[in-house]
């Protein structure tokens, strides 16, 4: 099947690449079938394009990228839904907002979208983490190896 849409002009879909999300993004009920497209090499970054509408469409990051030790708990009631056996099966992303004002871009670390690509079952899960913030700016973000660190030997010779 053809899908023409905004961004990607026409895609020829193949049925079995078809997401379909369990439970709709939130505010977006009446979307649930997507297509997981390859954003740049090396960005991080995916597209979730829905079947639905040719104009929605989402822009995912992998937030390790910007958090190396995000993680997503999954209970086995979860994994069971995405029909995974284990957490390595299931592909975690962050909904990316990119405005005019690059100072503001920004991801929602507390709505992540878990994918389990093999069987093709997504859903948006909510996370009770306090320390995962619905807006975190990516220009706050900075890689562990710049974060500054206590020198535990230091000495003085004056």
């Amino acid at each position: 099947m053809q899908l023409d849409t905004t961004r990607f002009g026409t895609l020829e879909v193949d049925p079995d690449a078809v997401i379909t999300f369990t439970q709709p993004i939130i505010g977006f009920q009446e979307f649930r079938r997507f297509l997981l497209l390859t954003g740049p090499p090396d960005s991080g970054v995916e597209w979730l394009q829905s079947t639905d509408s040719g104009e929605l469409a989402f822009l995912l990051l992998d937030p390790r990228r910007v958090i190396p030790d995000y993680r997503v708990p999954m209970a086995e009631h979860l994994l069971s839904e995405l029909a995974a056996t284990t957490e390595k099966e299931v592909d975690v992303y962050t909904l990316l907002v990119i405005p005019e004002d690059k100072t503001k871009v920004r991801t929602n670390l507390k709505a992540p979208i878990l994918i389990n690509v093999k069987q093709r079952l997504g859903k948006q899960v909510v996370l009770e983490r306090r320390d995962y913030p619905i807006q975190f700016f990516l220009a706050q973000a900075r890689p562990k190896a710049q974060e500054p660190q206590e020198v535990s030997n230091a000495r003085s010779d004056a």
